[in-house]
């Protein structure tokens, strides 16, 4: 990477060697970089949602940087299926991505949930509602398209700095300040900063966790749920708009459906046994004995009488995964020279889909906190690295309220659709259907979370995209109107 600073023989931080995946690609680093307009450099670390859209910030905000990506292909078809709820679509409007990402996401307009008889015991339009109050359905992704068109949508001399088969093994400080990130295959990377985007497994947060004093937990991760996924051809049992959920003790199946990828996802969480091991990696055996289970192969499959079972032999791809649960404290940077962002720094049940907002807010906040202050700090490069960690600060202290609601709610649902317990069990078979519950919580839990949801105060749009009755906390910052007009009357638009 040409960096403006240089870039003097590493020193080495205590060493963290990863060491898991083989990497045999050199990438050509050759490519004119694009030009900056901040005198800072970088390194992203994770190719995933949270990393490209991070990219697609930094592209904007002038922010020079590289994104290393461990795996040999950006858009690889792993996972399944990604939820964006308003205030996350709001992030990728603003960043120019909206028409690009409606063409390949379905709204989720209503929800049907049965128990394991294939009796409906609630049918709440809440997603409508969600629609009324910030102007638009939350949206449901094929992961892989998503990916794929994050990627396609940067400029190419934004492409230009993503490189794939790069496992980072180490990081390490350099004389006068900056980092080093070191990759498998000999190859490294200079910059002001690394950004860890790479998720539960990260490199980054690992590191910070090796040279953090106490009391930083060294583990801060707990496992009690696994989640079993897999994919189908699209099925005309469940409506391609419509999330359906059937609930057990111990049991949730989730299925949504993606019309315009002709895929339908369906999710199975249940609770671990209390002697599971967190290092007992999963493997097709576990998968198939789960399925074949009479408790799980008879879970119904919409409302024509379909089930698990009847569905299983036509599945396109599938996989199971722990879900781990935990925040990361007192800190998710180290110095002014790491920082996390997404699953790195926190880690959420899926069950209400809020895992990618939540790294876009993460990033929305970094974004602003640091280019706020290379801006302020001006070209004395003495004074960006010695207040980065000011700045990291400030970012975790804007995320952590929203992030620990984000957290509790996230496990609360996945705990009351696996009937936990018998309190569980009683609110959501007694309590949810009672009529204007599902409303209520919506208007006074959801929409409230929502509305805080944060934008870049550095990019500036023609107008505010979405609309409802619930008014955003943060405005989006608008163009100019005067200098938008002059600026399309010379473009001849």
């Amino acid at each position: 990477m040409n960096n403006k600073y240089p870039s003097p023989r590493a020193t080495p931080l205590p060493t963290f060697v990863s060491g898991v995946f083989k990497n045999d690609t050199v990438v050509d680093m050759t490519i004119i970089p694009m030009p900056p307009t901040m005198d800072i450099s970088v390194i992203i670390v994770g190719g995933g949602p949270v990393g490209l859209t991070a990219a697609h910030a930094f592209s904007k905000l002038g922010i020079d940087f590289t994104l290393l990506e461990r795996r040999d292909i950006i858009a690889e078809d792993v996972g399944a299926s990604i939820v964006l709820w308003p205030h996350g679509i709001r992030i990728m409007a603003q960043l120019g991505l909206l028409d690009q990402l409606l063409s390949i996401g379905t709204g989720l307009m209503s929800g049907t949930f049965q128990t394991v008889n294939g009796k409906a015991f609630l049918r709440t339009s809440s997603p409508q509602l969600c629609k009324t109050n910030h102007g638009i359905y939350p949206q449901c992704f094929a992961r892989a398209e998503l990916i794929s068109t994050l990627y396609n949508t940067l400029p190419p001399s934004a492409r230009s700095r993503i490189h794939t088969s790069k496992t980072v093994t180490s990081i390490s400080s350099v004389p006068g300040g900056g980092i080093q990130v070191l990759c498998s295959d000999g190859t490294s990377y200079t910059g002001t900063f690394t950004l860890g985007a790479d998720g539960i497994h990260s490199v980054v947060r690992k590191t910070i966790l090796s040279l953090s004093p106490p009391p930083i937990t060294p583990s801060p991760l707990k496992t009690r749920y696994s989640l079993l996924w897999f994919s189908l051809p699209l099925l005309p049992t469940i409506p391609a708009s419509s999330a359906f959920e059937v609930h057990s003790k111990n049991l949730c199946l989730q299925v949504l459906a993606n019309e315009k990828s002709n895929v339908q996802f369906c999710f199975l969480y249940q609770l671990l046994p209390p002697d599971h091991s967190p290092s007992k990696k999963f493997t097709q055996s576990d998968i198939e004995a789960i399925i074949s289970r009479p408790d799980v192969s008879s879970l119904p499959l919409g409302g024509s009488g379909l089930t698990v079972k009847d569905a299983w032999p036509l599945k396109l791809k599938c996989g199971i995964t722990p879900l781990e649960e935990g925040i990361l404290k007192p800190e998710w940077h180290f110095g002014n020279q790491m920082v996390l962002v997404g699953d790195a720094a926190h880690k959420v049940t899926p069950t209400i889909g809020q895992g990618l907002n939540m790294g876009l807010l993460d990033v929305v906040s970094l974004a602003n906190q640091v280019s706020e202050f290379v801006g302020s700090a001006g070209s004395s490069r003495e004074k960006v690295l010695g207040g980065l960690d000011g700045a990291f600060r400030r970012y975790r202290a804007e995320r952590l309220e929203s992030v620990e609601e984000d957290y509790k709610r996230s496990g609360l649902v996945t705990r009351l659709t696996c009937w936990r317990d018998w309190r569980f069990k009683l609110f959501d078979r007694v309590v949810m259907p009672i009529p204007g519950v599902d409303v209520l919580l919506v208007n006074k839990v959801n929409s409230p979370i929502m509305a805080k949801g944060l934008v870049f105060r550095g990019i500036r749009v023609e107008r505010e995209p979405f609309e409802g009755r619930v008014k955003w906390k943060e405005k989006m910052p608008l163009l100019d109107k005067t200098a938008h007009d002059e600026e399309r009357k010379e473009s001849g638009g």
